[in-house]
């Protein structure tokens, strides 16, 4: 496979986020032929230049996400890029209106840049069959210094930043539960919920799916349901790897996937082990 350089537009309202985003990225190699706020500068420079993928926001001044997207994919344009769409909006229709115009990818707000880098990588490669330069050698940010713990946990390379709504968004989608489905939110507040209180997880029924059901305006035995159906998710479509190691056992020997206690337990003794071993290191 061929390995090449990406020529990336960046558009996104919020200036730290698009800027944090282009250090990444130069970081790493690529060439940000645009970094923007205003979705019709992304939309020229889409058509004008040479774009291998687009990572953008939805809400846009000029054109807003879903414009950009329906105008590169009803035109003639060829080599259209690969479009990653980022946001914090969290409607499922929107997700769907999105891939439907298409969007190759859909993140929730927060992403990680390291999450983002590889999922950029992953639909490259996916899409093109090439293999993008990477500057590995560089950090694409430098570290900052403070008491948090910061480790690096797994054999995959994953860090812990110590940041827990970050590592827990992270952890997820390392996982392979897509941002854009209920389940996903529903377990990774339960996980924060867990983390804080151990009791929640010795009283799932009783005490986390009402939790987060207040929280979400729903009931506790479709937080139940919608939780299951993330974990089939997970284990149709996630990395199998990135599963064995995190659950062992679990998903070896023929047992097949953990029950939602088994699932979130897991996670959340994972992260307070890693949390752990970092601060006392």
């Amino acid at each position: 496979m061929e390995n090449v350089d990406l020529h990336v537009v960046i558009a996104d309202s919020n200036v730290q986020d698009r800027e944090s985003k282009k250090k990444i990225m130069e970081g790493m190699g690529m060439k940000v032929v645009l970094s923007t706020g205003d979705g019709s500068k992304a939309l020229e420079a889409i058509k004008q230049k040479r774009v291998d993928i687009v990572v953008m926001d939805m809400i846009l001044p000029g054109v807003d996400g879903i414009g950009i997207l329906e105008e590169v994919n009803s035109g003639s344009q060829k080599n259209k890029p690969i479009f990653i769409v980022e946001t914090a909006l969290r409607m499922e229709n929107l997700v769907e209106r999105a891939i439907q115009s298409g969007a190759d990818y859909y993140m929730m707000k927060p992403v990680s840049g390291q999450m983002l880098i590889k999922r950029m990588y992953q639909m490259v490669e996916s899409k093109y069959g090439i293999i993008p330069s990477k500057k590995e050698e560089q950090p694409a940010v430098p570290e900052k210094k403070d008491s948090r713990p910061n480790k690096t946990g797994s054999k995959k390379g994953y860090t812990y930043s110590g940041d827990l709504e970050m590592d827990v968004t992270n952890i997820l989608l390392e996982i392979g539960i897509p941002a854009h489905i209920k389940g996903y939110q529903y377990i990774r507040e339960g996980i924060i919920m867990a983390f804080k209180d151990r009791n929640m997880l010795h009283y799932i029924t009783k005490f986390l799916y009402p939790a987060i059901a207040k929280k979400y305006k729903t009931t506790s035995s479709s937080v139940e349901r919608t939780i299951r159906h993330a974990i089939e998710v997970a284990w149709r479509r996630g990395n199998i790897e990135t599963l064995e190691e995190v659950f062992g056992n679990t998903v070896c020997a023929g047992r097949g996937k953990p029950t939602n206690s088994e699932f979130m337990a897991l996670l959340t003794d994972k992260l307070r082990l890693e949390y752990r071993q970092s601060t006392a290191s």
